[in-house]
């Protein structure tokens, strides 16, 4: 059985932690927009953007694709992901200085 997702959400967050730039959870509430990703951050100068699943089955609502288009339409990376490892390749590239395609899933 895959973990919960906000298990999930938390080793991630240690892990970009760990790596240094800026990670913030968004919680649902009233007072913040319905559909915005689970992870945002800056890493080194790129704003990246993570909606978190719990496994590869997991899909985005309609708000949240919506949503990941958008942060893609203005430069920034956002990816659905189900892995910690996921997001760090994403971490791993721009280390290497290679190009990151706004969108991995």
């Amino acid at each position: 059985m895959p973990p919960l997702e906000r298990a999930v959400v938390k080793k991630l967050l240690e892990r970009l932690r760990s790596r240094g730039g800026f990670w913030i959870k968004l919680h649902g509430s009233p007072f913040i927009t319905a559909g915005l990703p689970d992870i945002i951050g800056c890493y080194r100068g790129r704003f990246i953007a993570f909606e978190v699943k719990r496994d590869e089955h997991g899909k985005p609502t309609r708000l949240q694709h919506f949503y990941l288009g958008r942060i893609r339409d203005a430069g920034g990376v956002a990816s659905l992901i189900h892995t910690v490892e996921a997001a760090e390749a994403t971490l791993d590239r721009i280390d290497e200085g290679q190009e990151v395609p706004p969108h991995q899933s």
